[in-house]
Protein backbone atom coordinates (compact mmCIF):
# COMPACT_ATOMS: atom_id res chain seq x y z
CA UNK A 1 0.00 0.00 0.00
CA UNK A 2 2.72 2.63 1.13
CA UNK A 3 4.93 1.60 -2.48
CA UNK A 4 1.60 1.88 -4.28
CA UNK A 5 1.09 5.29 -2.55
CA UNK A 6 4.79 6.64 -3.38
CA UNK A 7 4.25 5.92 -7.23
CA UNK A 8 1.44 8.01 -7.17
CA UNK A 9 2.51 10.79 -5.45
CA UNK A 10 5.33 10.44 -8.03
CA UNK A 11 3.09 10.17 -11.32
CA UNK A 12 1.23 13.34 -9.91
CA UNK A 13 3.62 16.17 -10.97
CA UNK A 14 3.81 14.78 -14.05
CA UNK A 15 -0.12 14.21 -14.71
CA UNK A 16 -0.48 18.20 -13.48
CA UNK A 17 2.34 19.06 -15.67
CA UNK A 18 0.62 17.34 -18.82
CA UNK A 19 -2.76 19.54 -17.84
CA UNK A 20 -1.48 22.92 -17.72
CA UNK A 21 1.62 23.35 -19.99
CA UNK A 22 0.88 26.15 -22.50
CA UNK A 23 0.42 24.68 -25.56
CA UNK A 24 3.15 26.71 -27.96
CA UNK A 25 0.50 26.70 -31.17
CA UNK A 26 -1.65 28.70 -29.22
CA UNK A 27 -2.73 32.01 -30.18
CA UNK A 28 -2.34 34.65 -27.63
CA UNK A 29 -5.55 35.69 -25.58
CA UNK A 30 -6.10 39.53 -26.70
CA UNK A 31 -8.80 41.49 -24.68
CA UNK A 32 -10.46 44.32 -26.85
CA UNK A 33 -11.02 47.41 -25.51
CA UNK A 34 -14.00 49.42 -26.28
CA UNK A 35 -13.91 53.41 -26.38
CA UNK A 36 -13.15 56.34 -28.47
CA UNK A 37 -9.84 56.15 -30.83
CA UNK A 38 -7.13 59.25 -31.43
CA UNK A 39 -6.59 59.60 -34.90
CA UNK A 40 -2.79 59.39 -35.95
CA UNK A 41 -1.22 62.56 -37.52
CA UNK A 42 0.55 62.22 -41.33
CA UNK A 43 -2.53 60.87 -43.16
CA UNK A 44 -2.93 62.23 -46.77
CA UNK A 45 -4.50 61.14 -49.90
CA UNK A 46 -1.55 60.84 -52.44
CA UNK A 47 0.64 58.49 -49.76
CA UNK A 48 -2.27 56.54 -49.19
CA UNK A 49 -2.69 55.21 -53.43
CA UNK A 50 0.69 54.18 -52.45
CA UNK A 51 -0.64 51.38 -51.04
CA UNK A 52 -2.25 50.19 -53.99
CA UNK A 53 1.25 49.62 -55.52
CA UNK A 54 2.56 48.32 -52.75
CA UNK A 55 5.96 49.78 -52.29
CA UNK A 56 7.55 51.88 -49.32
CA UNK A 57 7.51 55.80 -49.37
CA UNK A 58 10.63 56.87 -51.65
CA UNK A 59 12.65 59.20 -49.52
CA UNK A 60 15.65 61.44 -51.10
CA UNK A 61 17.88 63.38 -48.53
CA UNK A 62 20.12 66.34 -48.99
CA UNK A 63 22.31 67.86 -46.63
CA UNK A 64 22.85 71.56 -47.47
CA UNK A 65 25.34 72.71 -44.59
CA UNK A 66 26.83 71.19 -42.05
CA UNK A 67 27.67 74.28 -40.67
CA UNK A 68 31.18 76.52 -41.63
CA UNK A 69 34.19 75.07 -38.85
CA UNK A 70 35.55 78.50 -39.87
CA UNK A 71 33.19 80.35 -37.96
CA UNK A 72 34.61 81.82 -34.93
CA UNK A 73 31.68 79.52 -32.45
CA UNK A 74 33.66 76.33 -33.08
CA UNK A 75 36.89 75.75 -32.05
CA UNK A 76 38.51 73.58 -35.12
CA UNK A 77 38.82 75.21 -38.65
CA UNK A 78 37.64 73.54 -41.76
CA UNK A 79 41.04 71.48 -42.76
CA UNK A 80 40.32 69.43 -39.16
CA UNK A 81 36.52 68.94 -40.29
CA UNK A 82 38.06 67.30 -43.94
CA UNK A 83 40.07 64.65 -41.90
CA UNK A 84 36.82 63.38 -40.44
CA UNK A 85 35.01 63.80 -43.19
CA UNK A 86 32.77 66.08 -41.77
CA UNK A 87 31.25 66.99 -45.01
CA UNK A 88 27.58 67.97 -45.94
CA UNK A 89 28.08 64.31 -47.93
CA UNK A 90 29.24 62.47 -45.28
CA UNK A 91 26.59 63.99 -43.38
CA UNK A 92 24.29 63.27 -45.86
CA UNK A 93 25.14 59.77 -45.91
CA UNK A 94 24.94 59.14 -42.17
CA UNK A 95 21.09 60.68 -42.46
CA UNK A 96 20.34 58.39 -44.79
CA UNK A 97 21.98 55.06 -42.62
CA UNK A 98 19.38 56.59 -39.70
CA UNK A 99 16.24 56.86 -41.86
CA UNK A 100 16.75 53.20 -43.57
CA UNK A 101 17.60 51.97 -39.69
CA UNK A 102 13.39 52.43 -39.18
CA UNK A 103 12.88 50.16 -41.96
CA UNK A 104 10.07 52.13 -43.02
CA UNK A 105 11.13 53.87 -46.16
CA UNK A 106 13.31 53.83 -49.77
CA UNK A 107 16.10 56.37 -49.16
CA UNK A 108 18.29 57.78 -52.03
CA UNK A 109 20.67 60.92 -52.12
CA UNK A 110 19.36 63.49 -53.37
CA UNK A 111 22.42 65.96 -53.09
CA UNK A 112 22.99 65.48 -57.16
CA UNK A 113 20.49 66.47 -59.67
CA UNK A 114 21.50 63.28 -61.13
CA UNK A 115 19.85 61.69 -59.15
CA UNK A 116 16.48 63.79 -59.05
CA UNK A 117 16.05 63.66 -62.88
CA UNK A 118 16.55 59.79 -63.14
CA UNK A 119 14.30 59.51 -60.43
CA UNK A 120 11.45 61.67 -62.32
CA UNK A 121 12.52 59.80 -65.13
CA UNK A 122 11.38 56.26 -63.80
CA UNK A 123 8.13 56.10 -63.99
CA UNK A 124 6.77 59.66 -65.15
CA UNK A 125 7.73 61.44 -62.18
CA UNK A 126 5.98 59.27 -59.89
CA UNK A 127 8.67 57.23 -58.27
CA UNK A 128 9.74 60.81 -56.20
CA UNK A 129 7.75 61.14 -53.21
CA UNK A 130 9.44 62.89 -50.77
CA UNK A 131 12.62 65.80 -50.45
CA UNK A 132 14.14 65.93 -47.26
CA UNK A 133 16.54 68.75 -46.67
CA UNK A 134 18.70 69.87 -43.23
CA UNK A 135 21.00 72.28 -42.86
CA UNK A 136 22.64 73.43 -39.78
CA UNK A 137 21.59 77.22 -38.91
CA UNK A 138 23.47 77.39 -35.86
CA UNK A 139 26.55 75.75 -33.71
CA UNK A 140 28.38 76.76 -30.63
CA UNK A 141 31.08 75.30 -28.90
CA UNK A 142 32.68 76.65 -25.74
CA UNK A 143 34.79 75.48 -23.06
CA UNK A 144 33.28 74.27 -19.31
CA UNK A 145 36.21 75.11 -16.27
CA UNK A 146 35.97 71.65 -14.49
CA UNK A 147 39.38 72.67 -12.16
CA UNK A 148 42.01 71.59 -12.92
CA UNK A 149 40.27 70.47 -16.70
CA UNK A 150 38.50 72.44 -19.06
CA UNK A 151 35.97 70.49 -20.89
CA UNK A 152 34.37 71.21 -24.35
CA UNK A 153 30.95 71.67 -25.22
CA UNK A 154 29.34 71.56 -28.39
CA UNK A 155 25.84 72.48 -30.12
CA UNK A 156 24.11 71.89 -33.31
CA UNK A 157 20.72 73.89 -34.70
CA UNK A 158 19.46 71.82 -37.64
CA UNK A 159 16.40 73.07 -39.82
CA UNK A 160 14.42 70.47 -41.92
CA UNK A 161 12.35 70.81 -44.59
CA UNK A 162 10.26 68.06 -46.07
CA UNK A 163 8.41 68.26 -49.47
CA UNK A 164 5.62 65.91 -51.12
CA UNK A 165 6.70 65.52 -54.81
CA UNK A 166 3.32 65.01 -55.93
CA UNK A 167 0.94 67.25 -54.21
CA UNK A 168 3.85 70.03 -53.68
CA UNK A 169 3.06 70.03 -50.04
CA UNK A 170 5.25 70.83 -47.39
CA UNK A 171 5.04 68.63 -44.46
CA UNK A 172 6.96 70.88 -42.07
CA UNK A 173 5.18 73.92 -43.27
CA UNK A 174 6.70 75.64 -40.72
CA UNK A 175 10.18 73.83 -40.75
CA UNK A 176 11.19 72.17 -37.89
CA UNK A 177 14.33 72.97 -36.00
CA UNK A 178 16.35 70.18 -33.58
CA UNK A 179 19.17 70.81 -31.49
CA UNK A 180 22.15 67.97 -31.01
CA UNK A 181 24.22 68.64 -28.03
CA UNK A 182 26.85 66.74 -26.60
CA UNK A 183 29.39 66.92 -23.50
CA UNK A 184 26.84 67.76 -21.33
CA UNK A 185 26.56 64.26 -20.15
CA UNK A 186 29.36 62.81 -17.97
CA UNK A 187 31.71 60.86 -20.04
CA UNK A 188 30.82 63.35 -23.11
CA UNK A 189 33.14 65.93 -24.37
CA UNK A 190 36.55 66.83 -25.06
CA UNK A 191 39.13 67.24 -21.55
CA UNK A 192 41.59 69.43 -21.65
CA UNK A 193 44.49 68.98 -19.21
CA UNK A 194 45.67 72.54 -17.50
CA UNK A 195 49.09 72.30 -20.04
CA UNK A 196 47.48 71.53 -23.27
CA UNK A 197 46.12 73.94 -25.46
CA UNK A 198 43.27 74.54 -27.98
CA UNK A 199 45.34 74.42 -30.90
CA UNK A 200 47.44 70.75 -30.27
CA UNK A 201 46.55 68.39 -33.01
CA UNK A 202 44.60 65.94 -30.97
CA UNK A 203 42.42 68.09 -29.31
CA UNK A 204 41.25 70.07 -33.27
CA UNK A 205 40.65 66.22 -33.80
CA UNK A 206 39.14 65.37 -30.94
CA UNK A 207 37.09 68.92 -31.02
CA UNK A 208 36.04 68.32 -34.55
CA UNK A 209 34.49 64.64 -33.42
CA UNK A 210 32.44 66.36 -30.53
CA UNK A 211 30.88 68.12 -33.12
CA UNK A 212 29.91 65.49 -35.27
CA UNK A 213 28.57 63.42 -32.40
CA UNK A 214 26.33 66.89 -31.67
CA UNK A 215 25.38 67.07 -35.40
CA UNK A 216 24.41 63.18 -35.12
CA UNK A 217 22.33 63.68 -32.08
CA UNK A 218 20.02 66.55 -33.81
CA UNK A 219 19.66 63.80 -37.22
CA UNK A 220 18.50 61.29 -34.86
CA UNK A 221 15.98 63.63 -33.24
CA UNK A 222 15.22 64.87 -36.88
CA UNK A 223 14.14 61.20 -38.19
CA UNK A 224 12.18 60.77 -35.01
CA UNK A 225 10.42 63.59 -36.55
CA UNK A 226 10.08 62.55 -39.90
CA UNK A 227 8.34 59.11 -38.86
CA UNK A 228 5.95 60.84 -36.70
CA UNK A 229 4.78 62.58 -40.31
CA UNK A 230 5.61 59.83 -42.60
CA UNK A 231 3.58 56.77 -41.89
CA UNK A 232 3.12 53.41 -43.95
CA UNK A 233 -0.39 52.94 -44.79
CA UNK A 234 -2.46 49.56 -45.54
CA UNK A 235 -5.93 48.76 -46.99
CA UNK A 236 -8.69 46.67 -44.74
CA UNK A 237 -9.60 43.69 -46.64
CA UNK A 238 -11.62 41.27 -44.21
CA UNK A 239 -12.68 41.81 -40.48
CA UNK A 240 -14.55 39.80 -37.97
CA UNK A 241 -15.34 39.55 -34.45
CA UNK A 242 -11.58 39.75 -33.90
CA UNK A 243 -9.48 40.05 -36.29
CA UNK A 244 -8.80 42.17 -39.52
CA UNK A 245 -6.96 41.10 -42.68
CA UNK A 246 -5.07 44.28 -44.35
CA UNK A 247 -3.62 44.86 -47.95
CA UNK A 248 -0.48 45.77 -45.95
CA UNK A 249 3.15 44.15 -45.26
CA UNK A 250 7.11 44.61 -45.53
CA UNK A 251 7.11 46.74 -48.82
CA UNK A 252 4.63 49.00 -47.67
CA UNK A 253 6.96 50.01 -44.08
CA UNK A 254 5.10 47.57 -41.94
CA UNK A 255 7.24 45.49 -39.75
CA UNK A 256 6.17 42.49 -37.02
CA UNK A 257 4.86 44.02 -33.73
CA UNK A 258 2.76 46.86 -34.89
CA UNK A 259 0.03 48.60 -34.33
CA UNK A 260 -1.94 49.80 -36.91
CA UNK A 261 -5.19 52.28 -36.31
CA UNK A 262 -7.92 51.73 -38.72
CA UNK A 263 -9.92 54.40 -40.03
CA UNK A 264 -12.30 56.09 -42.79
CA UNK A 265 -11.39 58.50 -44.65
CA UNK A 266 -13.43 60.90 -46.89
CA UNK A 267 -12.33 63.02 -49.66
CA UNK A 268 -13.49 66.60 -51.37
CA UNK A 269 -12.49 68.49 -54.49
CA UNK A 270 -10.12 70.93 -53.71
CA UNK A 271 -9.37 73.32 -56.44
CA UNK A 272 -8.17 70.90 -59.38
CA UNK A 273 -7.13 68.23 -56.65
CA UNK A 274 -8.65 65.91 -54.36
CA UNK A 275 -7.86 66.03 -51.02
CA UNK A 276 -9.30 63.95 -47.41
CA UNK A 277 -11.87 66.47 -45.70
CA UNK A 278 -12.80 63.75 -43.01
CA UNK A 279 -10.80 60.70 -40.97
CA UNK A 280 -12.82 58.67 -38.58
CA UNK A 281 -10.29 56.48 -36.36
CA UNK A 282 -12.37 53.06 -36.38
CA UNK A 283 -10.41 50.40 -34.04
CA UNK A 284 -6.73 49.57 -33.05
CA UNK A 285 -5.21 46.26 -34.18
CA UNK A 286 -1.98 44.81 -33.19
CA UNK A 287 0.25 42.21 -36.12
CA UNK A 288 2.45 39.75 -34.24
CA UNK A 289 3.66 39.15 -37.75
CA UNK A 290 3.43 41.01 -41.20
CA UNK A 291 3.51 39.49 -44.83
CA UNK A 292 5.15 40.79 -48.22
CA UNK A 293 1.90 42.58 -49.21
CA UNK A 294 -0.90 41.45 -46.81
CA UNK A 295 -1.33 40.82 -42.90
CA UNK A 296 -3.72 39.41 -40.35
CA UNK A 297 -3.50 41.39 -37.35
CA UNK A 298 -5.42 41.13 -34.66
CA UNK A 299 -8.28 43.40 -32.58
CA UNK A 300 -6.73 45.14 -29.72
CA UNK A 301 -9.59 48.50 -28.96
CA UNK A 302 -12.90 48.83 -31.16
CA UNK A 303 -14.66 52.38 -31.11
CA UNK A 304 -18.58 50.96 -30.76
CA UNK A 305 -19.98 53.69 -32.36
CA UNK A 306 -18.38 52.64 -35.75
CA UNK A 307 -18.05 49.64 -37.99
CA UNK A 308 -14.57 48.40 -39.99
CA UNK A 309 -15.79 47.56 -42.87
CA UNK A 310 -13.62 46.45 -46.26
CA UNK A 311 -12.09 49.07 -48.08
CA UNK A 312 -11.73 51.64 -44.52
CA UNK A 313 -7.75 52.18 -44.64
CA UNK A 314 -4.66 51.49 -41.91
CA UNK A 315 -1.99 53.99 -40.96
CA UNK A 316 0.77 52.69 -38.15
CA UNK A 317 0.17 54.21 -34.73
CA UNK A 318 2.06 56.51 -32.95
CA UNK A 319 3.61 54.14 -30.75
CA UNK A 320 4.93 52.48 -33.23
CA UNK A 321 5.94 55.34 -35.18
CA UNK A 322 7.77 56.88 -32.58
CA UNK A 323 9.70 53.53 -31.51
CA UNK A 324 12.97 52.83 -33.92
CA UNK A 325 13.82 49.57 -34.51
CA UNK A 326 17.12 48.21 -35.51
CA UNK A 327 18.43 44.88 -36.72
Amino acid sequence: MKRAFAVLLLALPLAVFAKTAPDPNAAAQIKIIRGPIRMPAGVDLGRLQLVDEARLIRVYTQMVGVGDPSDEKLLFPSSVAAKVHLTNRQMNRRFMDMILTSRRFQVFDDSTTVVRENAFQTLDGKSMDIIIDGQVVGATQDLMDIAPYRKARTEVRLSVQMKDVMSGEQLFPAGVSVDGAWGMASGEGTMLAPNVPVSSPETQLSLANDYERALEKALAEAVERIGQVLRPFGRVLSVDATTVGIVGGSRHGFQSGDTLVLFHAETTQLGERQVISKTQPLAVVHCDGVGTETSQCDLTQVDPRFQVKPGDYAVLSDSSAMGVRAE
